[in-house]
């Protein structure tokens, strides 16, 4: 066999391999088709299915839309939500004011050296004694305190410490008592960080202060 007869068949062999590649490339493209094609028609017997449905519930209650944007789309549902959500609103520490984040500081470094802010009934009527520069404030609730209550005390519920702050009169010292003694500690927190004021658990309350002999008003 000479040059040009291997050179003939090379190129035989070449084309057939073409065209067998076109042959398979034909192949996948129409079973690529009919599978679209497949699924278009489910997509739109569904779409027809679900008019038909709703029409039937309420003729005027539904307008048909095509499925990529209906509503009924999972992935439109998804897309709409992650679009329209509003954002949450997270606070952070970094947000609150610098003034108010080293007075809190300050509080709680200074706590353990001040007693934690606790005075006895007795320490209460010591100092009181010597300085009348004082105010009790009861921050229990309204019908606890129109019960009984401390003589001169000023009834300042714990969830409203912040918002009636200001009848506490200027510059005198806070005797706070409440039931618990946990609750007067948060309102002397809230006075002294946030109000500037100089404030003090009075410990045990009014059973404290009644077991003092001390006489109660109402």
């Amino acid at each position: 066999m000479d040059g040009r007869e291997v050179l003939q068949m090379r190129s035989r062999n070449l084309l057939l391999c073409s065209l067998a590649l076109a042959c398979l490339l034909m192949h996948a493209c129409a079973l690529a088709q009919t599978a679209e094609q497949d699924d278009q028609d489910k997509v739109d017997q569904m779409n027809k299915q679900i008019l038909s449905d709703n029409k039937n519930t309420d003729a005027g209650s539904y307008k048909g839309q095509p499925w990529a944007t209906s509503s009924l789309n999972d992935s439109v549902k998804k897309a709409t939500s992650l679009g329209t959500a509003s954002p949450v609103q997270i606070s952070s520490a970094m947000s609150q004011p610098a003034d108010d984040m080293a007075k809190t500081d300050s509080f709680l470094k200074e706590a353990a050296n001040n007693g934690f802010y606790l005075l006895s009934v007795a320490e209460y009527l010591s100092k009181s004694g010597q300085d009348n520069n004082w105010a009790i404030v009861d921050a229990r609730p309204a019908q606890l305190f129109a019960a009984s209550h401390i003589p001169d005390a000023l009834n300042i519920p714990l969830e409203n410490i912040i918002s009636q702050m200001g009848i506490i009169p200027a510059g005198k010292k806070i005797a706070v008592y409440s039931t618990p003694d946990a609750n007067a500690a948060f309102a002397v927190q809230t006075l002294r960080v946030y109000g500037g004021r100089e404030a003090f658990v009075l410990s045990g309350g009014i059973d404290a202060w009644k077991a003092a002999g001390m006489p109660l008003a109402s």
